[in-house]
């Protein structure tokens, strides 16, 4: 797997607190198959069976069963003590509470008075994943491996599942080797996890959460009906405003989605429409996603916990952006041509400028450059208007030969940024840095 992003977090505080507890932002590749991902020479699969895992409350199991005070009590992780930030998971017993994913902090306590809130430990929940992509591997080689985000997986088992003399998928079978995966992930781990067996991935997904926590859920061929029962939002792909504006079409369920005339979803959500039907009627025939291709566009964000005005802070926060940015664009190889720099003031206003470099380049003293060109041109935060957030986004990404040098008229001194990341990443963030001019 790629590096999440706590390995190039950068801390604001000199603290050990900072050093620790990293938020992690490895997101979906996608959000769901599009048409492209689907094979046009079939329908839907035959002989084929994936394996959703989904890990039931991950980050806040990890930490009850890291502390046996936090067990059976409501925990939320991804926030503060004192109430800053959000919730980026809660556990079983907060959520009975109505405690949910993407709610401040604050609003959570308000919600549960008695919610125990922990920073999210990232670096901790990266090596727990490692550790389970490990134990995938022992029922399927890493091509039949996806990670589709940080705390759910696919896994394509066909191979273990097939009758041999019928080449049909045995689904007894199935059902035996799915609780191998959890037992295995228990023993390794002492965590429990939801799995979705079915022919096609959506299926898969979607029967993960038919019974949560620590459930198992198998749909084959023959049982599309209990697919068909469950509301629409359960699809893949389908969120709150989607499932609206298919309710305008008296589209409540899944059953409802696959049996609408097609040319009706056109009209309405264009290809995707199709997408979304075909998802729905078992269509689905992507395969195990790897992504081939290097991405169009990286960005970086960061919200301050206490806002600052002072050009010297400002300056500093710049700085740890742009040399996140660095880092990620080293990470994958990559040069940009193309800055966008933006800033969020106390008043939830927005000001953005961007900038086509002069040279393609992954140098942290160049991209800091550039973002200070970028930056004198919107409003200064003031006393009375602080900056809350600071973010970069990098686009025109071309491979990092790193065989030639881009600027044919500056005899530059180039650093072995690459080297130096290997060392950060070894003994951390403070061991080296490179200095900036004025």
């Amino acid at each position: 797997m790629k590096k999440a992003s706590s390995h190039f977090f950068i801390p604001r505080e000199n603290t050990s607190f900072s050093e620790i507890f990293k938020r992690v932002r490895l997101m979906p590749l996608y959000s769901h198959p599009h048409f492209k991902d689907l094979n046009p020479n079939i329908s839907e699969y035959k002989d084929r069976c994936f394996v959703h895992i989904d890990f039931d409350a991950f980050y806040a199991q990890v930490e009850q069963r890291d502390n046996p005070r936090l067990r059976g009590k409501p925990v939320s992780v991804g926030g503060t003590p004192d109430g800053k930030g959000i919730v980026m998971t809660a556990s079983y017993e907060a959520r009975a509470l109505g405690v949910d994913t993407g709610m401040s902090v604050w609003q959570a306590k308000k919600i549960c008075p008695q919610l125990i809130s922990i920073p999210c430990y990232g670096p901790k929940y990266e090596a727990i994943m490692d550790s389970i992509l490990e134990v995938l591997q022992e029922f399927a080689p890493l091509e039949n491996i996806e990670q589709y985000s940080i705390d759910e997986c696919f896994i394509d088992i066909s191979h273990l599942v097939k009758n041999p003399v019928s080449q049909n998928i045995d689904w007894e079978k199935v059902l035996s080797v799915a609780r191998q995966i959890k037992s295995r992930i228990r023993i390794r781990e002492n965590l429990t996890t939801s799995l979705g067996c079915s022919y096609n991935k959506t299926y898969a997904k979607i029967a993960t959460k038919i019974e949560k926590p620590d459930g198992l859920t198998i749909i084959s061929p023959k049982e599309k009906s209990i697919i068909y029962q469950l509301p629409v939002k359960k699809m893949w792909g389908i969120g709150t405003r989607i499932a609206r504006r298919l309710s305008i079409y008296n589209i409540f369920t899944i059953g409802d989605l696959a049996n609408t005339p097609a040319h009706i979803l056109h009209h309405e959500f264009g290809i995707n429409g199709i997408v979304f039907r075909k998802l729905a009627r078992g269509e689905d025939t992507s395969e195990i996603f790897h992504k081939s291709e290097h991405e169009k566009g990286l960005s970086h964000q960061h919200t301050l916990s206490i806002p600052i005005y002072k050009s010297e802070e400002v300056r500093q926060e710049i700085r740890r952006v742009c040399e996140y940015m660095g880092r990620k664009l080293r990470d994958k190889n990559l040069v940009t041509g193309y800055l966008v720099f933006v800033i969020r003031y106390e008043n939830l206003k927005y000001a953005a400028e961007d900038l086509k470099l002069r040279v393609y380049t992954n140098d942290d003293r160049e991209l800091f450059s550039a973002a200070i060109e970028i930056y004198k041109k919107l409003p200064a935060p003031k006393k009375h208007i602080r900056a809350r957030l600071f973010g970069i986004m990098a686009g025109n990404l071309l491979v990092d030969n790193r065989c030639q040098n881009f600027d044919l008229f500056n005899n530059k001194v180039l650093l072995p940024f690459y080297t130096l990341d290997k060392i950060k990443y070894k003994y951390g963030e403070k061991i080296i840095r490179v200095g900036v001019s004025k």
